[in-house]
């Protein structure tokens, strides 16, 4: 039984309206409706993307048991990608060109990946990704144990084709106004103006002119030019 991932980094998510109760068959069966689909067996490079469970990675079943992360709902998905390695390609065109005694053009070079492609992509097996989170329906906050671009659009795609609600990554501001808080605190959290920080370069530019000596300091010990 595979195990859910507890350290690392992560991304939270909120969202707003409802969304089907964890517990109800019915929100097993809309993740089953936007399950995995294998590639394996495709002739052509191609990304798939889909919710599996931690029992079954396949995709092929949805049992609410295999949905329990303890503290919240278990969500997975995986992506298989699929494609050709370009050591093969180059294999191949080295040996074509060796055989012929001359450089492929380009339009040869396109021709002989197109038939190494229909011939081998269906023996090449996809990298995998298996991805986690931790849903709490009674906060509308999931947890994406994951930080990549990748993962987190794929799970934002996943989350709204499946429950039709989008999700918005959180912040310090939408956190406090999320929290338990009086209305009068919540009022005083959206009048508070947000402090940029400068870009890198201006920062670097700040902190060596505070370091830089003053010209009066520079002139003399006492602050005054000599005489």
């Amino acid at each position: 039984m595979a195990a859910l991932k507890k350290s690392g980094s992560f991304v939270v998510f909120h969202w707003d309206g409802k969304l089907t109760d964890p517990q109800d068959q019915a929100f097993a069966n809309a993740l089953k409706n936007r399950r995995f689909r294998t590639i394996e067996n495709a002739a052509s490079e191609e990304i798939s993307s889909g919710w599996v469970t931690a029992g079954d990675p396949t995709g092929d079943s949805f049992d609410l048991e295999d949905l329990d992360g303890g503290a919240g709902t278990w969500l997975r998905f995986r992506i298989d990608k699929k494609k050709m390695p370009l050591k093969w390609l180059q294999i191949h065109r080295d040996a074509a060109e060796k055989a012929r005694g001359k450089k492929l053009s380009a339009r040869e070079r396109r021709e002989l990946k197109d038939d190494l492609m229909e011939k081998l992509l269906p023996r090449v097996l996809p990298t995998i990704t298996l991805v986690d989170a931790l849903l709490y329906h009674d906060r509308k906050t999931v947890q994406l144990f994951a930080t990549s671009k990748t993962a987190r659009e794929t799970f934002g795609k996943l989350f709204f084709e499946t429950f039709g609600t989008p999700l918005e990554r959180a912040n310090p501001l939408q956190s406090g106004l999320r929290a338990q808080i009086a209305p009068n605190l919540k009022q005083e959290l959206e009048r508070l103006e947000p402090i940029r920080w400068p870009r890198a370069e201006k920062a670097g530019e700040l902190a060596r002119a505070l370091k830089r000596p003053s010209p009066a300091r520079a002139a003399g010990d006492d602050g005054e030019a000599d005489a």
